[in-house]
């Protein structure tokens, strides 16, 4: 099996510095573990750095289009291939733990989207696909209650396989040579951390970018634009909050992402802690 290295945690955790200095010494190269910087156009509200190492799988698909856990660990398995064959390191960076976790041991082949059920799932709200879903599987009810795209994904997939999302994504044998690092940071200064990155991407011109981007052609309910910030943004732009209870929600809903990751993380097999 191919030796890479897996360097995870929440946002604003500090991991993306540092697997740069890791990379540095270990002649390694990046590829993205994180399900909103796959999308073109949207840089400031998914947190893109410039840096001076090579990172894969970053800008990758247009913010209409979606990106599956299957469709990762394909473009995945190419470039450690490729980065393996140069003699370099593969370090997987990011904090999309299901990603990661079929990466590492693999995922049973969940169904293709049907068009036809979602036509008809979309005809219903949100809160009442949600309080289906809440039934047929309140784990992924509760992890996607804010992001429609990924509720409407977990109810389909339910109805068409009778399995839960997490079902999907039992840990299996490795499929790969790895060590698992991932960097715990105590709340306090992990919440402060996101407040003020919270704040300096609205600043930075978060809400310029997604103009941009609806100006483009992309509608509103995108798969890019259903992410924490942007939904706050939409609203912003429809003049249905404030920007400064965009800043607040957007904060929030952050923090809650970031607890989640590091519960999610922790509990994983074959993991090392960093603080």
């Amino acid at each position: 099996m191919k030796k890479i290295i897996v360097i995870s945690g929440p946002t604003a955790s500090g991991k993306t510095k540092y697997a740069v200095n890791f990379c540095k010494e270990n002649n390694g190269e990046i590829i993205s573990a994180d399900s909103r910087q796959v999308y073109k156009y949207l840089d400031i509200g998914t947190n893109k750095e410039s840096l001076d190492i090579a990172q894969h799988l970053i800008g990758i698909i247009n913010p209409d289009q979606t990106y599956s856990a299957a469709d990762f660990v394909r473009d995945a398995d190419l470039k450690i291939k490729e980065i393996s064959k140069r003699g370099k390191l593969p370090v997987i960076v990011g904090g999309t733990g299901l990603y990661i976790k079929a990466l590492l041991y693999g995922l049973d082949k969940m169904p293709a989207a049907d068009e036809s059920l979602r036509k008809e799932l979309k005809k219903q709200p949100q809160e009442k696909l949600y309080e289906r879903l809440l039934k047929l599987d309140p784990e992924a009810a509760e992890k996607n209650k804010q992001n429609p795209q990924r509720l409407l994904r977990a109810l389909e997939v339910n109805i068409l396989s009778g399995k839960t999302m997490s079902g999907h994504f039992k840990p299996k044998s490795r499929r790969y040579d790895f060590t698992h690092y991932t960097i715990s940071v105590d709340n306090e200064t992990l919440y402060q951390r996101i407040n003020d990155r919270c704040g300096q991407m609205l600043k930075n011109g978060m809400i310029e970018e997604t103009q941009k981007v609806l100006d483009m052609g992309f509608p509103q309910d995108s798969p890019a634009l259903t992410g924490i910030g942007y939904r706050d943004i939409i609203k912003h732009l429809n003049g249905e909050i404030s920007q400064e209870e965009l800043f607040e929600s957007f904060a929030k809903d952050t923090r809650h992402y970031a607890k989640r990751q590091k519960t999610w993380f922790k509990a994983q097999a074959d993991i090392e802690i960093l603080k």
